[in-house]
């Protein structure tokens, strides 16, 4: 889990010591921003400005109220006066996400983790976090390929004339499942990384994609329109059958639309379900099948939704703001962070255990590639004000 815990310490100390001897401006400001009335809480924030041009506090009310409205340039202002009467201050967490994002910075560094020509995507990280699977053409057709969670040690899994991607662990890091369409459509493929053989798992004339084992790591789950619809099916993984596959039975359906793409996550399945051009996401206990809608901002239909390992976070992407980016939605909090910030298209596709690191890929560097972001080293302040001042 992303650690917010000092910069939440901060504000609560913040917010409790206005009531002494602050100005009757700045604490009506804060009953607005209570309110969620940010046209008056700005009101009152630059009159508290204005009366006592060194008032720290007030300055860091108005910058950060500035930066729920989104006034950039405003923002930036504030933010630099705020900085150079308390440095404390300008160290909150909200701050300093929104300030990296108007000076055109992410607020989170990244790493590269491929480099080679041929498209490098759909990343899968294993529950350890210590190996990463991928595709790639980078040898001419898209085939699975395997590193190390530092990106060391690539080397390729498959190779055949087909196309192999959306590699998915096992629990216990052994096996992986995947797509490939070397039979004429796609079918569903397990992968023994001990062993180094492949079992096909699926035979249907419909496409099956998108595969995930169960908690236990004994099922196969993945999406298959078999029926008429997409749907989420279940298979269980016993003794090889070159031939026949192993009795699927259908895990999810929604008779009111079709699922995009699901995940898993502490026995509920995450589930994209898109009706009449709209999409809504739906969190289906495994054990009973009981649905609940969740409550999200507006995402990008198609793309992976993913739920961070605390179980509550949301990683999503979404075209809100030109093109498509990532960001972390926090219930607990009802606002989102924008994570990456680019012209490029970047795309999640999970998290280590702790919840600290996220895997995408984008194609920011003009060919599409696999990065690492690190959730627990955000920008530091010195680092916006040196951008900031930069002439």
């Amino acid at each position: 889990m992303i650690r917010f815990i000092r910069a939440a310490i901060l504000s609560t100390l913040i917010f409790a010591t206005l009531g002494c001897g602050d100005s009757a401006s700045v604490n009506k400001g804060r009953e607005f921003l209570e309110m969620g009335d940010l046209s008056r809480a700005l009101v009152q924030f630059e009159q508290a400005v204005s009366n006592n041009p060194r008032n720290a506090t007030a300055h860091y009310l108005l910058a950060r109220t500035y930066c729920l409205c989104d006034s950039a340039a405003l923002a930036i202002k504030e933010y630099s006066i705020l900085a150079q009467l308390n440095r404390e201050m300008a160290d909150d967490t909200l701050l300093r996400q929104k300030i990296s994002l108007y000076l055109g910075l992410e607020p989170y560094p990244s790493v590269k983790l491929t480099e080679a020509k041929g498209n490098d995507a759909f990343p899968a990280i294993s529950a350890d976090g210590k190996r990463i699977a991928f595709s790639s053409k980078r040898d001419g057709n898209t085939e699975l390929y395997l590193m190390s969670g530092d990106g060391s040690d690539q080397r390729r899994l498959t190779n055949n004339k087909a196309v192999d991607y959306g590699p998915s662990f096992s629990p216990d890091g052994s096996k992986l499942l995947f797509v490939s369409d070397r039979e004429g459509n796609d079918e569903i493929y397990l992968y023994d990384l001990a062993a180094k053989n492949e079992t096909r798992l699926t035979y249907s004339k419909s496409d099956d994609w998108l595969p995930c084992f169960s908690p236990d790591g004994q099922e196969a789950f993945w999406v298959s329109d078999r029926s008429g619809r997409y749907a989420v099916w279940r298979m269980a993984l016993g003794p090889d059958n070159p031939k026949k596959e192993n009795s699927p039975q259908v895990l999810f359906e929604d008779q009111t639309g079709e699922v995009a793409y699901f995940g898993l996550c502490s026995g509920r399945l995450i589930v994209q379900r898109e009706s009449k051009n709209q999409s809504f996401l739906l969190s289906v206990d495994i054990s009973d099948g009981r649905t609940t809608e969740i409550n999200i901002p507006s995402f990008r239909s198609g793309i992976p939704t993913i739920v961070l390992p605390d179980g509550k976070t949301l990683a999503y992407v979404s075209s809100c703001d030109g093109n498509d980016e990532i960001y972390l939605y926090q219930p607990d909090q009802k606002r989102s962070v924008r994570l990456t910030n680019n012209i490029s298209e970047d795309f999640v596709f999970g998290f280590t255990p702790d919840g600290r690191t996220m895997l995408y890929d984008s194609d920011r560097g003009g060919d599409r590639d696999v990065y690492l972001m690190h959730l627990d080293r955000l920008i530091a302040r010195d680092q916006l004000l040196s951008k900031i001042t930069k002439p």
